[in-house]
């Protein structure tokens, strides 16, 4: 019976995530407080601590992150939007480390889709790039990328690390679940991440899982809400 019940609680509690973000029900207030939450966690850190920006794209919360002094790992693997992001942010070589790349569960090349609404003499529209072929649609021009082993590169970084904020237009939940499955998540104060259930079914389903997984592990350090 136990079980029964804990079946019957596990797809309600999926259901009514997968619904609610499927199709963007109320999603502005659960933003609205993950962004109060993600400000007031911000402004609460000292100067000089450790932070990751993965998803950095032009550079809007690098800068952010620099102006309160802190050291700061930024990841953006677009080639546009790394020029761009150098000119905003590129003057402060002390605090500021830039990779080129993607981050993944393993190192390897891939195809960066341009979002359909890419500009090239826009630098902001690299926003919606993602290497989900899905996302943008395989018939939409793309860059080649590297991408890096991410949980290698965590499992490298001996410092603790302050935030890990994350947002790679839908790639998001397989490299989460890897930090959870290698309890990495311990190591870093706050993860927030912007999930993109609203783009597609399997984003959504990965990420109603992810939610719940949360749950069951008592894990209260990674937000999904943010952004």
């Amino acid at each position: 019976m136990k079980k029964i019940m804990n079946f019957i609680n596990d797809f309600i509690f999926k259901l009514k995530w997968y619904l609610k973000n499927r199709f963007k029900i109320n999603r502005s207030d659960r933003v609205k407080e993950a962004s109060k939450e993600f400000n007031e966690y911000i402004n609460s850190l000292p100067r000089g601590s450790f932070v990751i920006d993965v998803g950095a794209n032009v550079g809007k919360f690098t800068n952010i992150f620099l102006k309160k002094g802190f050291k700061v790992h930024a990841f953006e693997p677009d080639p546009i939007a790394v020029n761009e992001l150098n000119k905003n942010c590129g003057d402060d070589i002390e605090n500021l480390k830039l990779f080129e790349v993607a981050v993944g569960i393993k190192k390897e090349s891939k195809k960066l889709y341009r979002y359909r609404k890419f500009y090239a003499a826009n630098p902001e529209t690299t926003i919606g790039s993602s290497v989900l072929s899905f996302r943008s649609g395989k018939d939409k021009p793309f860059v080649e990328i590297k991408c890096i082993d991410f949980i290698d590169y965590l499992k490298n970084i001996e410092n603790k690390i302050a935030l890990l904020k994350m947002d790679i237009e839908g790639a998001e939940v397989e490299i989460l679940e890897k930090i959870i499955d290698e309890k990495l998540y311990k190591k870093i104060g706050k993860i927030y991440a912007e999930t993109h259930e609203r783009f597609s079914h399997r984003i959504a389903v990965e990420t109603v899982n992810l939610r719940l997984r949360l749950v069951k592990e008592n894990i209260n350090n990674i937000n999904l809400n943010w952004g």
